[in-house]
């Protein structure tokens, strides 16, 4: 039977970020996941670091917005009438965290994650500590 010091499940971004610190700390570790490391979510995004991009979802600008797009079949976050219910405590959560002051501090702390975020990933993608064996 083969040790292993970390297994780290899921190869996207921060699968591979943890398995890479973990790599640097002088850690054996063990990467599942079914695909191809960075094949799934982390593909979509196409490696964008978006640090200029700190403003929340939820905002007082898209509370004000907030009856037009829930009920208009065509908005980004439409939701069926029939399921509003079952949205509610997701939706009054939502509510909460739009609010002026909520939607301020979300954005401080949205820009603390993102200090330094491109010069880490551009460290992340020049890493040579990389060997990969698929075991499908």
């Amino acid at each position: 039977m083969e040790k292993t010091d970390i297994v780290v499940l899921g190869g996207g971004v921060i699968g591979l970020s943890v398995a890479l610190r973990m790599l640097n700390s002088g850690r054996e570790v063990v990467l599942i996941d079914p695909e191809k490391p960075g094949s799934g979510t982390s593909y979509g995004n196409a490696g964008t670091i978006a640090e200029y991009a700190v403003l929340p979802i939820g905002s007082p600008d898209v509370l004000k917005r907030l009856p037009s797009l829930l009920f208009n079949k065509n908005s980004p976050i439409a939701i069926k009438r029939s399921e509003f219910l079952s949205l509610a405590p997701w939706l009054i959560k939502f509510l909460y965290q739009s609010m002026p002051k909520q939607a301020a501090k979300n954005a401080q702390s949205i820009a603390k994650i993102l200090v330094n975020s491109r010069l880490r990933w551009e460290e992340l993608g020049k890493s040579n500590k990389w060997q990969f064996t698929s075991k499908y």
